[in-house]
């Protein structure tokens, strides 16, 4: 309340010159006289003072957008909100609120923004295009989620949900962890703030998945149609072997940002994931008369819809996220059950 104070005496001594230029000192004082007597008249919780269109028009005339009629009553609204918000409103043209240590003084469709962070104050000017755009009442208009970017990350399977591996894995599918790896791109993402710290936020992606597998095969459907061992005849060995996965995705998340230092936010997201499937092959490379590398381009029975559940931590453009996923990576009876879960590092880029 203490700046809302200070810059109410800020505007005023800005107006009061202009105010001067316009009418003779004896209508100034009728009009306050007129002032006095109103303010005394209310008794509402909300402090509402009107005063005729002179007392502003000296500011509005110098000020894109503002228009005023002569003789027009503009209100003055001093207000209390129930979550420690203050807020003046000086008819169309003025508002100030204060929210914590958020200062904003709006003049038109030009504005301050003053966030006072300990002994560091921080002073961004802004310009209003639209009524609605920049409007410093309207929840969550700063919020802007961190999803969109690319994303780096190790990808495995296990025999049970929430990665609890109930049975043991069969052998031809143990995979070499630090070689199977994922790779996603994620479009710049949608929010919708909820307050200016806190929303949702989506985006749609692509997920490029590689299982490297550890011994020597490589996977089949056979003639049942079910997924099996396929190993090389003698003497051949597998230099590389892997399946490869391509998926679209498109992760729903609830995300909180901690404000720190200088703007910067600390943030927190967790939600749910679907993803569809575009793609699958296997690939193998070994040497038979020199390097030789073959590819089965196939369905491999995995499922064409997957979902789960995703979370990530991080600073500004920086996350360290993972994903889960709840739906088996096989068709029922056509596969073994294994459950995909990757973790990694997502680097943003919509800040």
């Amino acid at each position: 309340m203490k700046r809302i104070l200070i810059s109410i005496v800020l505007i005023v001594s800005i107006l009061v010159p202009a105010l001067a230029q316009e009418k003779e000192k004896e209508q100034k004082l009728k009009e306050l006289e007129q002032l006095e007597q109103q303010a005394r008249e209310v008794t509402t919780p909300d402090t509402l003072v009107s005063v005729t269109e002179d007392t502003l028009v000296a500011a509005a005339e110098d000020m894109p957008g503002v228009i005023m009629e002569e003789d027009e009553e503009i209100a003055v609204v001093f207000s209390e909100g129930a979550d420690d918000t203050s807020t003046v409103r000086i008819g169309d043209i003025v508002t100030i609120e204060e929210t914590g240590d958020e200062t904003v003084i709006r003049i038109g469709k030009k504005g301050v923004r003053i966030l006072e962070d300990g002994e560091d104050t921080e002073i961004d000017f802004e310009y209003e295009d639209s009524g609605e755009e920049d409007d410093p009442g309207r929840p969550g208009k700063s919020f802007e989620g961190h999803l969109g970017g690319v994303e780096i990350a190790y990808n495995n399977y296990s025999t049970g949900k929430w990665l609890n591996n109930d049975s043991p894995i069969d052998g031809y599918l143990d995979l070499n962890t630090a070689k199977s790896s994922a790779f996603n791109i994620v479009s710049p993402p949608v929010s919708l703030g909820f307050t200016r710290h806190f929303g949702l936020v989506t985006a749609l992606g692509i997920n490029f998945n590689n299982y490297r597998f550890d011994g020597n095969n490589s996977i089949v459907v056979d003639g049942e149609g079910i997924v099996s061992p396929f190993f090389p005849a003698e003497p051949v060995r597998y230099e590389k072997s892997k399946l490869a996965t391509v998926y679209g995705i498109l992760p729903v998340m609830l995300e909180v940002q901690i404000p720190v230092s200088h703007g910067s936010t600390i943030n927190l997201g967790a939600g749910v994931i679907g993803a569809v499937k575009l793609g699958s092959h296997t690939k193998v490379v070994y040497y038979n008369d020199g390097k030789q590398k073959d590819k089965n381009h196939d369905d491999f029975n995995l499922n064409v819809l997957r979902y789960g559940v995703t979370a990530r931590a991080g600073y500004e453009m920086v996350q360290v996220y993972g994903t889960c996923y709840l739906s088996p990576m096989f068709e029922k009876g056509k596969g073994p059950e294994l459950y995909p879960f990757e973790i990694g590092i997502a680097f943003t880029i919509n800040d």
